[in-house]
């Protein structure tokens, strides 16, 4: 029998964070957690559920994917299911102090077995005789691991992985499968966030004594609250069985702030959860019954013991945590298929009382000690502050997005309110469905869905989608859309389309795209499903507010370049363009040129659209000016980004509306273009990237708004091996003293290995220096050998240099930016414009103009670059000349 009295008495629960010990019984599946644990000495302690608790082992080394690898496992004490999510610092003194990493969690089963019953009677056959073989499916680790009890030994086993499909000489990510945090990020938080059970909270407030029973909450274990925690809340006489949920607005990127929490965006049906007397009632956002559709879900919270009123997601989600709109919308026709849960975020009644006042961390403290979590209902935690990490573990995923909350709100009941911001990694829209057009050739059906939003009471037509489908789902929407069938078209101005047939407008789809295009049609979309939790009265066009309209900038953390190119996700990430009829303001011009310039290019490849639209109006510089540009400074750009993989940074719009990065460029491309296929290993897909090899290609890009060239760091040929590196020197609020004094330092570490640095501007703030090096070695070394220079002008310079990541922890100081080194990394290259306030250009330096009195950064821009160029020529003109081999240069630093 397993039991957790050795783990109680090791541990005193009023000072260690670790859930006190309880013997839990077995849901529908079997649970495992690998975690990190840097105690007196760095191990992995690596647990799988049996029998209601978590039989650990503690090995060194931790897990590997190799076959041929066996690791040392210490049997160590059982731990309780709670832990399964403890992700904190354990304190100096108590047992095992140190900081603990969810390195990976996920679900297994005994090998040969596929029920959890036969599992749970397997695993104790197999402890008893020391040789457990278990199937796992995590987030790192997966396939069959064998744990060996050594034969004469006490507590030494063998843990090992076993030859299968997921044997594999690679190495694991080392960072939390929860917040992708390291050791060090864990370690540094000093604010408990959604993996830590004892969080410090907000001043207790005090009244309505009666209002919870004393015992609620009382497991020194796990989150609690008094009574005094609602004593700002409202007696109710009746409960309330009509209220809706708040919704949020959408924004337009992410942002770091205190003031503000971040839970992931999920991909499901919105529901109310009411319990009144012990009766559940799940209730759509437009006042709907769930509770035949979702039975389940209704029996899971019919262990809720108090009355309440939840709001939540219905969700179903497969063996790997990626949830799947359409199994849900099916899921009665289907129940076996997916896992159907409810993640609960918020609570508005309880017991008597209207809590939509009190302020939402009180609410979710409130919310997290009553929910009885189990596989079905799940509480929603949250990150506080860090929307940049929060963007990035839900990118990484695979989420739709992020729903920001300020953490002092209030509920607003059946109101869309500022106070909530949705952040989507992907852009997506509900459109109604208007009618549909012919199939061609083999296609059954229908060919495209034509579709539409309301503005002031009149039906828009938005375009076409005809992508997003298989056979049984061509068929299924093909029966709906006949019986919707009518003669006249629903649209204000009725589409021209050949082949179109006009139905009711009653079916609301949900629809991926990429941009709006500039004559109100949706851009590359795709049918995600069909959402009949929506009114097709309720669907407008949706406009992303700027987040600077929306959080004050004066708690605003700097959001730098790195992270919003790591918050594209896939193809791309897009932001919604101005509204068609919208023009931007001018308060001076001050332009290069207002036509664009009669020079060498094919246009008929590469012809130019509206080359008078402002993309800065301060400066009054427009798109043909950009044009013009990129055309007079071709021959200087081309070495530098010639058969370099593009990620396009496109702000179509001008610099006072936030642009997107597009990476495929498959279907988009001409046909005359040269683009080039590359796997990406974070998608699984194959990426098709722009290859720009001549002044036509160039074109292109700017007439597409690539106010900026972003080329990769290798070519094509050799894309594992860069063949420059780079030192991106950012200055967080430093002065331009302190800036330049480090780039000398820079240069004077170089000097004395013999290396030539070559020196920009970034055209932004900030300077380069740039390496030219044999296209032979990995991007981790060249990242290795920026990291060590980094870490000697860090050294020389501790007052003002810093190697730390957070900028909060760095203000006043020039940041050393080795990380840019890595594959598909990117930044402006030489002779790129920047989409910033002068429209400055990244700019070729000779090493003396530093020490100029005069030396301005703003003086590099698209107006003094072509005759700077014509003066001094290229002061990079040696620059892949110059190239050195790394080994001999990292042989003078060993």
């Amino acid at each position: 029998m397993p039991k957790l009295s050795e783990y109680n008495k090791k541990r005193d629960f009023k000072k260690t964070a670790e859930p006190k010990g309880k013997v839990k019984k077995g849901g529908k599946e079997l649970h495992f957690v690998i975690q990190k644990h840097a105690a007196s000495h760095l191990h992995f302690d690596f647990r799988l559920e049996i029998d209601g608790v978590l039989v650990s082992w503690a090995v060194p080394k931790g897990p590997s994917a190799d076959p041929s690898v066996k690791r040392l496992a210490m049997h160590v004490e059982d731990h309780p299911m709670d832990y399964i999510n403890f992700e904190g610092t354990i304190p100096k003194g108590q047992y095992g102090g140190g900081t603990v990493m969810v390195w990976d969690t996920g679900t297994y089963l005994a090998e040969g077995s596929d029920s959890v019953a036969e599992s749970e009677k397997l695993l104790r056959k197999m402890h008893d005789e020391g040789n457990i073989k278990v199937v796992m499916s995590g987030k790192k680790v997966n396939g069959s691991y064998h744990l060996v009890h050594m034969h004469g030994k006490d507590q030494e086993w063998l843990l090992m992985k076993a030859k299968d499909e997921y044997a594999d000489k690679k190495e694991f990510d080392q960072t939390s499968v929860l917040a992708g945090r390291t050791m060090d990020d864990i370690a540094d938080d000093k604010k408990s966030d959604v993996w830590n059970s004892n969080r410090d909270e907000e001043k207790k407030l005090a009244g309505n004594k009666d209002a919870i029973p004393e015992d609620v909450g009382t497991d020194s274990s796990s989150p609690s609250f008094t009574a005094d925690d609602v004593a700002d809340a409202k007696k109710l006489k009746e409960f309330p069985v009509d209220w809706l949920p708040q919704l949020a607005t959408l924004t337009d990127e992410v942002f770091d702030n205190d003031e503000w929490i971040y839970e992931t965006k999920y991909d499901g049906y919105r529901a109310i959860i009411q319990v009144n007397g012990g009766k559940v009632n799940l209730v759509s956002r437009n006042g709907i019954s769930f509770n035949k559709k979702y039975a389940p879900l209704v029996q899971a919270f019919e262990a809720v013991t108090n009355d309440v009123v939840l709001d939540g997601e219905i969700v179903v989600e497969d063996d790997k945590g990626m949830s799947h709109f359409q199994w849900l919308q099916y899921f009665a026709e289907n129940p076996d298929r997916g896992k159907l849960k409810c993640y609960v975020f918020d609570i508005l009644y309880f017991n008597g009382f209207d809590l939509t006042s009190l302020n939402l961390v009180q609410r979710k403290k409130i919310l997290e000690a009553l929910l009885p979590q189990s596989d079905e209902i799940i509480y929603s935690g949250h990150i506080v502050g860090d929307g940049s990490k929060a963007l990035k573990k839900v990118e990484k995923d695979g989420g739709e997005g992020l729903i920001a909350k300020k953490a002092n709100s209030k509920y607003h009941i059946n109101k869309r309110s500022k106070d909530w911001l949705k952040i989507k990694v992907s852009k997506e829209q509900e459109m109604v469905i208007g009618g549909f057009t012919d199939p061609q050739g083999s296609r059954s059906g229908f060919g495209s869905l034509l579709l539409g939003y309301y503005q002031d009471g009149e039906f828009i037509y938005s375009g076409k989608v005809g992508t997003g489908f298989n056979e049984d789902s061509l068929t299924d929407m093909h029966k709906k859309l006949l019986k919707l069938e009518q003669k006249t078209s629903p649209f204000k101005t009725k589409p021209k389309e050949r082949g179109a047939h006009f139905v009711k407008p009653e079916l609301v789809a949900e629809i991926k795209y990429s941009e709006w295009t500039e004559t109100g049609s949706l851009r590359h979309p795709v049918f995600i499903a069909l959402r009949t939790d929506k009114d097709p009265k309720d669907v407008t066009r949706e406009q992303a507010i700027a987040k600077d309209k929306l959080v004050s900038k004066e708690k605003m953390k700097k959001v730098t370049l790195d992270t919003k190119l790591k918050t594209s996700v896939k193809n791309t990430t897009v932001k919604e363009e101005t509204v068609k009829g919208s023009k931007p303001k001018v308060k001076s011009k001050t332009t290069v040129s207002k036509s664009v310039s009669k020079k060498g290019w094919d246009k008929t490849k590469a012809p130019v659209t509206h080359p008078d639209k402002v993309f800065w109006p301060v400066e009054g510089y427009t798109k043909g000016d950009v044009i013009n540009y990129y055309d007079e400074m071709s021959q200087w750009i081309m070495p530098y980004i010639k058969d370099r993989p593009q990620s396009m940074r496109r702000t179509p719009n001008g610099i006072d509306k936030d642009g997107f990065f597009q990476k495929n460029v498959a279907d988009s491309a001409p046909d005359w273009a040269q683009t080039e296929k590359i796997h990406s290993d974070s998608t699984k897909e194959d990426i098709e990237y722009l290859i720009c090899n001549d002044k036509e290609t160039l074109i292109y890009m700017a007439n597409l708004g690539c106010i900026e060239i972003n080329p990769w760091s290798s070519r094509v040929g050799s894309l594992d091996n860069p063949d420059y590196i780079i030192f991106d020197l950012d200055p967080n609020k430093a002065s331009l003293k302190d800036l330049v004094t480090t780039a000398n330092k820079v240069k004077e570490i170089l000097d004395s290995l013999g290396i030539t640095g070559y020196l920009k501007t970034s055209g932004g703030k900030g300077l380069h220096v740039f390496i030219p090096i044999k296209p032979k070695y990995s991007y981790d070394q060249s990242r290795d050998f920026s990291h060590i220079i980094s870490q000697a002008v860090n050294s020389a310079l501790p007052d003002i240099t810093s190697l730390e990541r957070m900028p909060k922890k760095r203000i006043g100081k020039v940041y050393l930016d080795f990380l840019q080194n890595g594959k598909g990394k990117t930044m402006a290259c030489a002779y790129s414009l920047r989409p910033r306030e002068g429209a400055t250009a990244s700019t070729p330096l000779d090493w003396e103009e530093l020490n100029e009195k005069k030396f301005d950064l703003k003086n590099y821009n698209i107006k003094t670059l072509p005759k700077r160029v014509k003066e001094k020529g290229d002061l990079w003109a040696n620059f892949f000349k110059d190239a050195v081999d790394l080994k001999a240069i990292l042989d003078k630093l060993s």
